[in-house]
């Protein structure tokens, strides 16, 4: 790493200016005025006269002179002050610099000078450095092009390469805050595909000019290990925040209504602490902004701890468990810290309690006993069974048929269309989604099961035994919840207006339905089809996440109100299927609409966004990056990382003019 270089910003003009002057001031020297010739008694007490007329005729040997020294010392001095260098330490000598700028969930924490936020310092450090960049003086050469960035989960360029520092400025200063996780490696691919041209006769692609990148951040970033450097590449860390902040939040908040008594719901959070000591305060719970409960003595959080095998911190956490709330009309459930810290974002975690539903819906099939019977002892509004034949023949006359239906089960059948609906498919693969069946596979068991996901809700497939299932090779659409050796087990599809879940096997094949994860099972599917596929009911979204709703036919006037009350229209062609985002900050968006009058439906939908503590909490500033095969320390407080230097070379030759003067009112 080069950590000490100087860069000449007008080399040409100082050339110029050298040749011009420092030849003839050498050359007065040479070429003094003809005395004017006297007869004199004699010189021998004038030794100075008699040098004076040795050098008086023109190009001879040049005596030693002071004066001569200081005054050629003195311009030397000009001459470098033009040419301006800069002192730099680090590595900005490219001609292309890409402003990297975090606006990451940690980099809302409030501990930078006159407590501002750790982005507005940002923001402020990479403006002073624009202008620095663009100060030259009259004699400075062309400004460095700037290109700004800012990341969080992804990347967005605000301005491509410029040197328009106007433009950049203006650039930073519309950044704006989000409550997502750091990723920086989309960042890197989007300045070097500015930074590389196609050859056309190697069809292939050549980096023109290596960008050297300056990087504002705390360094909380997560895949800085994925990170590579490549051949120029230079990275200059301006480190944001103080190293000695600590932050405890929410890392986790979820919520399940009592199987047995519906109107009550119980609610779990999990609360992390990133500091070196304990943590202990009170945890409450508010519902639509009413206190409903707090834990009876403060919550005591154990202190973090570095893992030294796998180099990371994890913070400690701890559980809380609530008491069951009657909510019988739902609500929004806000688990909150009683006291704020440095980051106020992840001190409370909202999840959306939809109200209990009578959903109506239709098993297509065979209809085995046992689906039927999970299905008749759900409190449905209504259960419709269909042969297929005649589920096929309702498609024709109306193919809107499957939204008529909050869900449609799907028993060992597939119909002539799949386009559209929600769909729990069993062993037929379903057309016309990319999943592609290639046969059959005995004899399995689940090897990787996704026990996180709202699916899998108190459901346990350790030890399930599958004697025969479709092999299929899974699109780019699908999300596979459980895996076995031969390939999916369980996975999710969501396109459009089709959502569905499709288990690859046949129940009626399997020991499954002699467990209770499979009646517990069922009834998750049957909820998270409902929500359309989202985690509005059971599961928050994260910060960055899109919001998808299935709003009533003749849904009208859709627009989503953000947590500051700003309301946003939506223009949606197809109410049955919005997808509204990304959703950037934390809090509580609703999305509202208008129905005919006639109609007897709702007309607001909640969505809870939650900042995760657990992956963006940790908010003591780094001191130093670490790529995958280099570290970057960082620059604290605003430090300049260029040094101009010509105020001071004219200030020495300002100096060294006094000095000649003087020498020269001593020898006069």
């Amino acid at each position: 790493m080069t950590l000490f270089a100087v860069t000449w910003l007008a080399p040409l003009a100082a050339s110029i200016v050298a040749l011009s002057t420092i030849p003839p001031l050498v050359a007065l020297y040479f070429l003094r005025l003809r005395r004017t010739r006297r007869v004199v008694s004699s010189t021998m007490l004038w030794k100075r006269a008699t040098q004076d007329l040795r050098a008086n005729a023109p190009f001879q040997r040049l005596r030693f002179s002071l004066l001569l020294l200081l005054q050629l010392l003195a311009l030397a001095l000009v001459v470098l002050a033009i040419a301006q260098p800069q002192f730099e330490f680090g590595e900005s000598q490219s001609r292309r610099i890409v402003f990297l700028i975090d606006r990451s969930g940690s980099m809302n924490v409030n501990d930078a000078p006159g407590d501002r936020s750790r982005l507005d310092e940002a923001k402020q450090l990479a403006e002073n450095r624009v202008r620095s960049l663009s100060s030259g003086g009259i004699f400075s050469g062309s400004a460095p092009s700037v290109m700004v960035i800012a990341f969080a989960k992804d990347a967005q360029i605000l301005c491509p390469f410029t040197d328009n520092s106007a433009q950049a400025i203006t650039a930073i200063q519309a950044i704006q805050p989000t409550d997502e996780t750091t990723a920086l490696s989309d960042s890197f691919e989007l300045a070097r595909a500015f930074s590389t041209v196609t050859d056309p006769d190697k069809q292939s692609t050549v980096e023109v000019d290596a960008p050297a990148y300056e990087l504002f951040s705390d360094g909380r970033i997560v895949d800085l290990s994925q990170s590579v450097l490549r051949g120029g590449e230079q990275v200059i860390f301006h480190s944001i925040g103080k190293t000695t902040t600590t932050n405890a939040g929410i890392g986790g908040v979820a919520l399940s209504r009592n199987p047995n008594r519906p109107e009550e719901v119980q609610i779990f959070a999990r609360v992390v602490n990133w500091a070196s000591e304990p943590f202990a305060e009170d945890i409450e719970v508010f519902v639509d902004d009413r206190l409903r409960a707090i834990t009876p003595k403060p919550v005591e959080v154990p202190a973090s701890q570095d893992d030294k095998a796998l180099g990371i911190r994890i913070p400690g956490d701890t559980q809380v468990v609530f008491p069951s709330l009657p909510l019988p009309k739902g609500g929004v459930v806000e688990v909150r810290i009683a006291k704020h810290d440095a980051l106020i974002a992840d001190d409370r975690a909202v999840v959306v309690a939809a109200p209990p539903e009578s959903l109506r819906v239709a098993l297509v099939g065979r209809g085995a006993f046992v689906m039927r019977s999970i299905l008749e002892g759900m409190p449905l509004e209504s259960l419709d069974v269909y042969s297929l034949s005649e589920w096929n023949d309702k498609l024709k006359k109306d193919a809107l048929t499957p939204d008529t239906f909050d869900v449609v089960v799907l028993d060992d059948a597939m119909p002539d269309d799949l386009s559209r609906g929600r769909y729990l498919i069993f062993h037929s693969p379903p057309i016309g989604t990319g999943i592609s069946s290639y046969g059959t596979k005995n004899n399995l068991s689940a090897q990787s099961i996704r026990d996180e996901h709202p699916l899998l809700q108190y459901v346990n497939l350790n030890d399930i035994f599958v004697s025969s299932m479709t092999a299929v090779a899974a699109g780019g659409d699908a999300d596979v919840i459980v895996e076995s050796s031969e390939g999916p087990m369980i996975l999710t599809f969501n396109r459009g207006a089709l959502t569905l879940i499709y288990v690859t096997f046949d129940p009626m094949e399997s020991d499954w339905p002699f467990q209770r994860g499979f009646v517990n099972f069922f009834a998750n599917s049957i909820e998270w089809l409902a929500a359309g596929g989202s985690s509005v009911a059971d599961e928050p979204l994260a910060p960055g996440d899109v919001a998808k709703a299935r709003l009533p036919i003749g849904a009208n006037e859709i627009s989503m109100m953000y947590p500051n009350g700003k309301a946003i229209p939506i223009d949606e062609k197809d109410p049955s299927n919005i997808s509204y985002g990304p959703l950037r900050t934390s809090g509580v968006y609703r999305m509202n609409w208008s129905v005919p009058k006639e109609k007897n439906e709702p007309t607001s939908m909640a969505f809870a966004v939650n900042m995760n503590s657990r992956i963006e909490g940790r908010a003591d500033a780094a001191a130093e990056v670490k790529f995958a095969t280099e570290r970057v320390a960082g620059i604290q407080g605003g430090a300049s990382v260029e040094t101009a230097a010509w105020p001071w070379l004219l200030l020495a030759a300002l100096a060294v003019l006094f000095l000649e003067w003087w020498v020269w009112l001593r020898r006069v």
